[in-house]
């Protein structure tokens, strides 16, 4: 019974909605709870879906958003491929297992895929809504980097140790390297963990480049940036430290290379010239691939009596691993397996590759339209970008490199966690900027897609 505890989260979106908006309970209810508690404490419930905390939170918000955004919601290529996306995989799930675990993925798929991708689309509406959520995003890692410190000294994270007695069955996915404890917080595994550092970090920057971070700020960010005073360099500083620093504490290479290629890309839309510096980044990155993947081949060739690093045997373990499935994906190529029936072979029990995974389970179609909305997601929001006046850090930019960073990151591990939510988060974001006026400009703070009633949420809670 302890479980049901998460209906806490519930109550406290309806509370937010009937009072604040629905905004504001994107911002102080969904935002904390999605972050802040892991996805593996949930509440099973006989014959129905298992929501987690997240979950309980997005069903007012997404209530409000079919009652009073539907007449504004547009239906555009992206709304195409992410319905294609859904229907592939769901409709596969039911061949693979059934219409009763078909049915909870379904219900993972509107709560965790599909709402986060509402809330970015009609949500955040405005450059008002892109700072201050920004800025939800960046405080609440803050908040987490004494938890990070505590975890890698104590090997558990502080949340999993407070709340696992009332979810008796959930792990803290330790992972251990060099002797240390590869900090995972609330997000089950340090890769997914390193994943969304290197977002918020992106956020971070791009909130640098407009000067957020050089004025006096609200609440719990206003006592924190008077706190950080007291210590060296400036406030802006000190969070590109804390973050950079969380992001090492994962010690995950895969977040690392993907982050650096996406930086890479986000300092285009900082440049004068952006389409010069463009075709030069592009071809960096074939040149730079091709170059990777030959000296790759050559680092994962054992040479006669020669023990292999740690890095080698995991990367050449990865290499291995989507050799043998493969046979599984040919047997299944079009239809996959099921979520969580893919057949298993003992000793390579972990597909640390998300797209690979993600055919074995519901077929090929399932990460080709995936691909395709990484490309579509990366094209527009770059071309959203090179459109931006001179001497403007374009958030597209900014979004095109986290896509990037994310598409490399999960040819590593598993999409799992809070990372799938959050790429569905950022995509619907993405065609946010892409649809507002023009009037929406750097300066402006933007006015609502609709007039919000004072009291949203009534007619539920009378």
């Amino acid at each position: 019974m302890t479980r049901y505890i998460v209906f806490v989260a519930m109550l406290i979106s309806i509370y937010m909605l009937a009072n604040r908006g629905p905004q504001e309970a994107f911002l102080k209810a969904w935002l904390p709870f999605f972050l802040m508690l892991p996805f593996n404490f949930f509440v099973d419930i006989p014959g129905l879906p298992d929501p987690n905390f997240m979950q309980a939170a997005i069903l007012p918000i997404l209530f409000v958003l079919a009652r009073d955004y539907l007449p504004v919601m547009r239906f555009g290529r992206m709304e195409i491929l992410l319905l294609l996306y859904v229907a592939v995989r769901v409709f596969n799930d039911y061949l693979g297992r059934g219409y009763s675990d078909a049915q909870n993925y379904a219900f993972y798929m509107l709560s965790s895929l599909i709402g986060p991708y509402l809330m970015g689309c009609y949500l955040i509406d405005s450059r008002r809504m892109d700072i201050a959520t920004s800025k939800m995003f960046v405080l609440i890692f803050l908040l987490f980097f004494p938890t990070f410190v505590y975890e890698m000294k104590f090997f558990v994270s502080p949340v999993f140790k407070a709340l696992s007695p009332l979810f008796p069955n959930a792990g803290s996915g330790l992972s251990i390297r060099y002797g240390l404890a590869r900090t995972a917080g609330t997000f089950e595994h340090p890769i997914l963990a390193a994943v969304m550092i290197i977002a918020v970090y992106r956020m971070h920057k791009w909130l640098d480049w407009v000067g957020e971070w050089d004025k006096p700020q609200e609440g719990l960010l206003g006592i924190i940036q008077k706190f950080a005073a007291k210590f060296p360099f400036s406030f802006k500083n000190q969070i590109s430290i804390i973050l950079i620093t969380m992001a090492i504490m994962t010690i995950s290479r895969g977040p690392w290379i993907g982050g650096f290629a996406g930086a890479t890309l986000v300092a285009v839309g900082n440049t004068k010239q952006r389409k010069k510096w463009l075709i030069l980044v592009a071809f960096i990155f074939i040149v730079g691939g091709v170059v990777g993947k030959t000296a790759l081949d050559i680092y994962l060739t054992p040479v006669a009596g020669e023990v292999m690093s740690e890095q080698a045997t995991t990367m050449l373990y990865r290499q291995v691993m989507v050799d043998e499935y493969m046979k599984f994906l040919i047997e299944k190529m079009w239809t996959g397996w099921g979520l969580t029936t893919v057949p298993s072979i003992a000793g390579m029990e972990s597909i640390d590759n998300a797209f690979f995974l993600m055919a074995l389970q519901h077929g090929v179609l399932a990460p080709t339209v995936f691909f395709l909305i990484f490309l579509y997601a990366i094209g527009t929001q770059i071309a959203l970008g090179l459109k931006a006046p001179v001497g403007e850090p374009p958030l597209g930019f900014t979004f095109s490199g986290i896509y990037l960073m994310c598409f490399i990151a999960f040819t590593t591990v598993y999409m799992g966690a809070q990372t799938e939510p959050m790429l569905f988060l950022l995509l619907g974001w993405g065609e946010s900027i892409k649809n507002r006026p023009a009037s929406d400009s750097a300066s402006s703070t933007g006015q609502p897609l609709i007039a919000e009633p004072s009291h949203p949420f009534r007619r539920v809670i009378y």
